[in-house]
């Protein structure tokens, strides 16, 4: 889950991080806002989840209230590349001397932390040189790290601390009078974490930029509670297209959305389900996507499951299509243990609701049932 500035600066503080002073605004009280800030020159900056906002008008600068109403009022009625704001963060402008760079993430070919560091920053890091770029691998055996780099402590503590998977501080500002203050922040955390983190209370966001859907907010609540761990069924993105998705394996389930969207079909939604997760989970998962109005097709596509029990995550599906009973065509490509009983359940599935369907093994490769989804609803 990517954080708001503002979320993110929250938890800088929590770890010894200096940030601005400031105060979140969402779409009334700007005036009385500005005055409890008591700080005549301010920065207005957009909350959304994408960068570049700077060069997309949603950092804009106030020395009045008036000002600050109207910096606020452009913003929220901007579009900021497209994203939800949020809300406004109103700061003090600060003396700047320097802008430095300072982030922290995982190296996936060395297998552990890196922390990058550069005293050249802004919104043209990805500009610097490598020459100008400093790395440091981190033991994670190790709770602390010895450095002269402003925050690099207290940055990997929040990195540790807050199971991140990305904290950055670009700028890292150099004030005239010496200190460091955290400018902007970025943190990605791992939502499989929230059991471990009560405080976490963060509003609801997609990774689109937007405000989550109903569907959206129902779907995530099927790996919420005691039976978080028995797999996974909650993720779901919805879409503006009209073919539903069911599918299973990360990787896979990527190169599937290529596969639909190259043979001209428009996907309502993405999702995926993965690590044997028990048929009601399914059903439930299923019931949520297949409730879309506006169908024209269901894809359930996957790789071969090495311990994913094929029949009783059928079975699941199958819960869901006993109730809708679809009219529009529906293509299976799914293999692994248990796939032939699983084949049947599905097969007496269509036979008794008269669904159009076509189920598919392993010996047809997952993107070219997609073709076989397209010919189904042209010749319908």
């Amino acid at each position: 889950m990517n954080l708001y500035e503002f979320e993110g600066k929250n938890i800088f503080k929590q770890f010894g991080i200096a940030v601005p002073r400031s105060v979140l605004l969402r779409r009334d009280d700007v005036v009385a806002k500005y005055n409890e800030l008591g700080i005549k020159e301010v920065v207005v900056k957009a909350q959304v989840l994408s960068g570049k906002r700077g060069k997309n008008s949603g950092i804009l600068f106030a020395s009045s209230a008036d000002e600050a109403k109207i910096a606020v009022e452009k913003i929220f009625t901007s579009n900021i590349r497209g994203q939800y704001v949020a809300a406004v963060l109103m700061e003090e402008k600060l003396d700047i001397a320097q802008e430095h760079y300072l982030s922290i993430t995982y190296d996936t070919a060395k297998r552990q932390p890196v922390l990058v560091y550069s005293e050249s920053g802004g919104m043209d890091i990805e500009d610097v040189s490598d020459d100008k770029i400093k790395k440091v691998y981190l033991d994670i055996r190790k709770e602390k790290i010895e450095s002269d780099i402003p925050f690099a402590n207290e940055l990997y503590q929040c990195f540790l601390q807050s199971d991140a998977r990305v904290v950055e501080i670009n700028p890292l500002v150099k004030l005239s009078s010496g200190e460091f203050v955290a400018a902007d922040s970025k943190i990605a955390i791992d939502e499989d974490a929230f059991f471990r983190h009560k405080d976490w209370n963060f509003e609801p966001r997609t990774m689109l930029g937007r405000l989550p859907t109903e569907r959206e907010l129902e779907v995530k609540k099927i790996d919420e509670g005691e039976n978080y761990y028995r797999g996974t069924a909650g993720k779901y993105i919805e879409m503006d297209g009209d073919i539903a998705v069911l599918f299973s394996g990360g990787g896979a389930s990527i190169a599937n959305m290529d596969a639909l969207i190259k043979v001209g079909l428009q996907p309502a939604n993405y999702t995926e389900y993965s690590g044997n997760p028990p048929r009601e989970k399914v059903a439930q998962l299923a019931k949520i996507v297949l409730s879309k109005p506006g169908l024209r097709g269901l894809w359930i596509a996957g790789g071969v499951a090495n311990f994913t029990d094929i029949a009783a995550t059928f079975q699941g599906i199958i819960d869901a299509l006993d109730e809708v009973k679809p009219t529009y065509p529906i293509v299976i490509r799914r293999a692994g243990p248990n796939e032939e009983e699983g084949k049947r359940l599905m097969e007496e599935c269509a036979k008794r609701n008269n669904l159009n369907l076509k189920i598919f093994g392993k010996e047809i490769a997952m993107g070219a049932t997609a073709t076989a989804l397209l010919d189904m609803i042209n010749h319908q």
